[in-house]
């Protein structure tokens, strides 16, 4: 049953999908790989599965890129990312095996080249690469998911892991990507693993992400400097992505030839998602996302690349004014943009926004912005009624979100919802609606007045 698959969210043509993994932008075109089973729609017998585009919306599917060498006992190629060394691509992995290879206490670091046009790849007669005996009497655990990057004439490496029980980024320097000289650990935190990080420069500061394995899963970054010696100084942590491993985890960026940062990440499906009812597939990636530093406020800007609208089909739009009842009934469909400027100023009470509606109002998505409280939340509690969705309400506070206006973008794609507040705030959740006609949307406004200056809704292509 194909109901729930997005169209025009990235998704594997079957089985099994979950990080993003080594993208890069070369000759004009996007590559991407993927952590990805192609044996069924479960986790498992990792490989890489690879797609190109030329502008980020229309992807073309490749053959696979690392399988799992089994006879070097290998059983699952984990995340990493690919960098151009000397005009050849290479990509950098985590490689797990049974008994001593696990991912707990004995990942390596793998390394393999590509030929030039990024489709074939032989693994280095070398590997592995890096082994935990590289840290010296240092424990560090859960260690995975290599992200490197070339600086001062030399190349860095910085992995994920735990020591102490504290959630860490690991760092290491080579000349050439076979030999390494272990840095130490750049930063760490109180949560319990730390996933995917990524280190890169975003204008006059160091951003730091990473995933957190923990129950308080929210995707996180933190702003600051890298000192002389190579640690990295925090000076603001912010949230990504409020929807957690439900709507939003395991992020990578890259630099595009156009000196664009942009985030991928990965959607998981619900325990609904794993049933019967879907089968043949399960996992998707949110929609690529461009990061900035705003300069002004030493925050991340988080906005959708504007390639997304290539996709825009049949447009709708609604004239300024105070919303009055139900508004934006006409609006239905399963792949939408939809677009809403709010006057703050003039604004009070609730704006709300109902998606995924029955016609008879008894399943929907609610999506409420509080001008009060300055607060905004999807709520999920009305929408499929799955006792499985762990957190039916996701929610974040915007009160230090600047500005006259609220520009508020929703991207709906059958089972995903991605909210932009301001480009400084997304959410992201997974929905399965239970009736196949809940594609309705309305629009209101509770306990207060609320000034629309526009409102526009585009059907997506697939």
């Amino acid at each position: 049953m194909n109901a729930y698959k997005p169209t025009y969210h990235f998704t594997a043509k079957s089985g099994w999908i979950n990080d993003p993994n080594g993208p890069i932008h070369v000759n004009g075109e996007y590559h991407v790989f993927y952590q990805h089973n192609p044996y069924g729609d479960e986790w498992g017998t990792i490989h890489w599965g690879h797609a190109k585009s030329k502008d980020l919306v229309n992807w073309e599917h490749l053959p696979l890129a690392l399988y799992p060498s089994l006879d070097q006992g290998e059983e699952h190629c984990f995340s990493g990312c690919t960098v151009m060394v000397g005009g050849r691509p290479a990509i950098l992995y985590t490689s797990i095996g049974g008994g001593g290879r696990n991912a707990k206490t004995g990942a390596q670091q793998w390394l393999a080249y590509g030929s030039e046009d990024l489709i074939h790849w032989e693994k280095s007669s070398v590997n592995p690469i890096l082994k935990p005996e590289i840290h010296g009497d240092m424990d560090i655990q859960e260690w995975r998911d290599p992200y490197v990057w070339e600086m001062d004439e030399s190349w860095f490496m910085v992995c994920g892991g735990t020591h102490n029980n504290r959630g860490c980024a690991v760092l290491y320097r080579s000349n050439d990507l076979l030999s390494w000289e272990f840095l130490g650990i750049t930063a760490d935190g109180p949560e319990r693993v730390w996933e995917c990080p990524n280190l890169f420069q975003l204008g006059s500061k160091w951003v730091l992400t990473y995933s957190p394995d923990e129950e308080d899963n929210r995707v996180r970054y933190k702003l600051g400097v890298l000192t002389k010696d190579y640690r990295f100084k925090e000076e603001y942590t912010g949230i990504l992505d409020y929807g957690g491993r439900e709507g939003f985890y395991a992020t990578t960026t890259c630099k595009d030839e156009n000196s664009r940062r942009i985030l991928f990440s990965w959607m998981p499906e619900s325990a609904r998602g794993n049933s019967k009812e879907i089968s043949g597939w399960s996992g998707a990636h949110n929609i690529p996302r461009l990061l900035s530093l705003n300069e002004e406020t030493k925050r991340l800007h988080i906005e959708p690349i504007p390639e997304l609208e290539y996709l825009h089909s049949e447009h709708v739009s609604f004239g300024s004014g105070w919303i009055k009842g139900d508004m934006a009934k006409g609006i239905k469909g399963k792949a939408l943009e939809l677009s809403v400027i709010i006057d703050r100023q003039q604004s009070s009470g609730i704006f709300g926004m109902s998606l995924f509606g029955s016609p008879d109002g008894e399943e929907e998505t609610l999506l409420e912005i509080d001008f009060t409280r300055l607060r905004v939340v999807l709520d999920r509690s009305k929408s499929s009624k799955d006792p499985d969705v762990h957190r039916h309400e996701v929610s974040a506070d915007f009160s230090q979100v600047n500005g006259n206006d609220l520009l508020l973008r929703v991207f709906v794609d059958h089972s995903t919802i991605e909210v932009f507040i301001q480009n400084e705030i997304a959410m992201s959740a997974r929905v399965y609606p239970i009736h196949h006609d809940s594609e309705h949307v309305r629009v209101y406004a509770n306990d207060g007045n609320v000034y629309l200056k526009s409102l526009d809704a585009w059907h997506m292509k697939s």
